[in-house]
């Protein structure tokens, strides 16, 4: 009998504790949501990503992150909405503010109204940056003037993946600030991305196989973009991003090493390192690159010469 008594009394002692705890969980003017309710599933005990504001001055910058801050675990797979966000990378100072202009009026004249700048990296002053150039071996510094433009270019990129990566976006749209944009591109993304993307790392928007194609707008100007895998040449001046794709291209120029259209033309030195690269020998894609076609963006050659590019 006694046994039983003390049995019923831990019972009622653990629900009343239930219920205190319930009560305590009450704040003025509303109630604290416990955190084993919060998303992401076993990100339960982190707070939710925060909400990007949605501005499109061209005051507006994100703020990169450093990188011993970026968690290399990923979310189930969810959905990308290509235009949920929309990254241009741009000098945040007067020099940049040329092409800031050319981004604006580009994002205007075809539809996008929610877009960010991004933080261009300034290879001049950048103290990661000279960190990770003192790391390298071979011929790749022996051009200053090569090695500071370009992995200044490559670090501004991987910055904008460890964003994503940070934030925990399922994809982003990423620019260059010297882009051009093909007419109704806003449209024609969404009516391209109206069924479902399939699994991505990278849709390249704007590619290049020539010097010429590099700064020449594309013939067709109307079709809805049909989305083709395989690897169509070099230039990323304008691409989706998955997060899988941020972690893999992060962690492909992590020193950073290499320029970011280089970590998938399969002819490196970093095979070994990651399944970003691709073997044109045997053409088995190790990674899952797509792009459209037509083209729906190019490196408008007006645009660079109003200096301060990324």
């Amino acid at each position: 009998m006694r046994a039983v008594t003390h049995v019923a009394l831990c019972m009622l002692c653990g629900l009343l504790g239930y219920q205190i705890r319930q009560v305590s969980t009450m704040r003025k003017g509303g109630c604290r949501i416990p955190r084993s309710w919060l998303w992401f599933g076993n990100w339960s005990t982190q707070e939710p990503p925060s909400k990007l504001p949605r501005r499109t001055d061209a005051k507006s910058f994100l703020r990169p992150v450093a990188s011993a801050e970026v968690s290399h675990q990923l979310p189930k797979l969810f959905h990308c909405d290509p235009l949920e966000h929309v990254i241009a990378i741009n000098l945040e100072d007067d020099r940049g503010l040329g092409r800031r202009g050319h981004m604006i009026e580009e994002f205007k004249r075809v539809g996008i109204k929610n877009y960010n700048f991004f933080p261009a990296v300034d290879f001049k002053n950048d103290a990661q940056l000279k960190r990770e150039e003192a790391l390298l071996g071979g011929d790749m510094c022996k051009n200053p003037a090569r090695c500071h433009n370009t992995l200044g270019c490559a670090m501004s990129h991987r910055r904008v993946y460890e964003k994503i990566l940070a934030e925990r976006w399922p994809c982003a749209m990423i620019f260059e600030d010297d882009a051009g944009l093909a007419d109704n591109f806003s449209a024609r993304v969404a009516e391209m991305a109206s069924g479902g993307m399939p699994p991505f790392d990278i849709v390249l928007m704007g590619w290049c196989w020539s010097a010429k194609s590099k700064i020449t707008p594309p013939d067709d100007m109307k079709s809805t973009p049909e989305l083709r895998i395989g690897w169509p040449g070099m230039c990323i001046h304008a691409y989706i991003m998955s997060i899988h794709g941020a972690l893999m291209f992060a962690q492909a120029n992590t020193p950073i090493r290499i320029t970011p259209d280089a970590v998938m033309d399969g002819s490196h030195h970093h095979l070994n390192r990651t399944r970003t690269h691709i073997s044109r020998a045997g053409g088995q894609y190790t990674g899952s690159y797509w792009y459209t076609e037509p083209r729906l963006s190019w490196q408008d050659a007006n645009a660079d010469l109003l200096g301060g590019g990324v």
